[in-house]
């Protein structure tokens, strides 16, 4: 097996990034511009919420939030393997019960961001993001009660779900588990049972993810990689690497070499892809001693196929599962505009407008762009949102 390096993949997309930027490359959805402001309040106090869970503790959550210390009944900022950090408050204003999912920030997270084989779910016949999804489990099975008890508590109240990246995902695949049976579980109509995702990644099929429209709402910032990001889309990447005459771009003496990174940049992209599927399956296995089995072979040999159960082992030319964003789609575009705050500078966003998505519009490839990462922060999406309302 040929050797890559992280310059490899490096170089390579950084000459697709040249080539995004010569096109003026854009991903933009279909949709109307939004002029009402108390929607744009809306997203906001959203995200605002959705930052707490990144605090270390409740009196911080209030201080980023509208939400009262004392009315903050659980925070929990110790995530492990499918069960991300979290916290459960009362907002009385809006009349809320809200659980808040924090996204990706430890190592814990990251495995269930890896594990990204889609499978069939019970909720419809489409497939769903597999580590999201036993996340959203665990909450299933281990705070539905907390959140029965609350809502019992505080009549007439509905029951908000939000999160950031991955936590947005697990808020918005909970959600879809709690309507199916929403008078057992909570005691209220499945009605009064939502969820709102900041910077939601990939994780419901497609005909899962217009079904929900009316239930989750995710809101993206410009080219924010996260909401793009999937296995598919991983492949898309690669294939529009392969598909560019890159003799058109590089010129001079060292063009074999760039050449070369680029090739290796393809067999990297494909590897690391391999990989992620590779380590979804052996998440998946559920019998213990196979686990114990797989965990000593992939030490001793490295991950593989042949280091898993042969029922088990994955066929790395099946066909992939394109995943999308749930619900109805919120999209933040603006000229970048670097600011100074306390901590630095942060690549923020001016003359921002809001586009909300027609039914079933869904986000198509990555852009690689200089704010692909800046446009993932909750700061990002924060000052964005302000940008848009001071425009209105």
């Amino acid at each position: 097996m040929q050797h890559w390096s992280l310059g490899d993949v490096t170089i390579g997309l950084y000459l697709l990034s040249l080539r995004h930027a010569s096109e003026m490359a854009v991903d933009a959805i279909d949709g109307e511009k939004i002029s009402s402001a108390e929607m744009v309040q809306n997203l906001l106090y959203h995200v605002e919420v959705a930052k707490g869970a990144y605090s270390k503790s409740a009196a911080a959550v209030a201080r980023v939030s509208l939400l009262r210390e004392s009315n903050i009944l659980k925070f929990i900022d110790k995530a492990s393997v499918m069960q991300p950090a979290y916290y459960i408050a009362v907002d009385h204003r809006q009349k809320l019960v809200v659980l808040c999912i924090r996204g990706t920030q430890s190592v814990h997270d990251l495995i269930t961001d890896l594990a990204s084989h889609g499978q069939e779910e019970t909720f419809g016949k489409g497939n769903v993001h597999y580590g999201t999804a036993e996340a959203a489990r665990w909450f299933l099975y281990n705070e539905v009660e907390t959140l029965k008890r609350c809502l019992a508590q505080h009549v007439g109240y509905s029951l908000r779900l939000v999160g950031h990246s991955l936590g947005g995902a697990t808020a918005s695949l909970l959600a879809m588990m709690m309507r199916k049976n929403a008078k057992e579980l909570l005691g209220i109509s499945r009605d009064r049972i939502s969820a709102v995702g900041v910077a939601t990644p990939p994780c419901v099929s497609e005909n899962l993810a217009v079904d929900s429209s009316d239930f989750i709402t995710t809101l993206v910032l410009q080219d924010d990689v996260m909401p793009r990001m999937s296995a598919a889309a991983l492949v898309h990447l690669r294939d529009e690497i392969l598909l560019i005459d890159w003799t058109s771009i590089l010129k001079g003496e060292d063009r074999k070499g760039l050449l070369d990174l680029v090739a290796s940049t393809l067999q990297a992209l494909s590897s690391v892809q391999d990989v992620a599927r590779r380590y979804a399956t052996y998440a998946r296995i559920s019998n213990s001693k196979e686990k114990e089995s797989a965990c000593a072979d992939a030490s001793d040999k490295g991950l593989s196929a042949q280091s898993l159960p042969k029922k088990q082992a994955v066929n790395p030319t099946e066909k992939l599962e394109q995943l999308f964003c749930p619900g109805l789609l919120f999209h933040v575009t603006g000229r970048p505009c670097p600011r100074l705050f306390d901590n630095g500078i942060t690549e923020t966003r001016e003359g921002c407008v809001l586009v909300k998505g027609h039914p079933g519009t869904r986000f198509g490839r990555i852009i690689l762009s200089g704010t692909m990462f800046s446009d993932h922060k909750c700061d990002s999406y924060y000052y964005s949102l302000r940008d848009v309302l001071k425009g209105l």
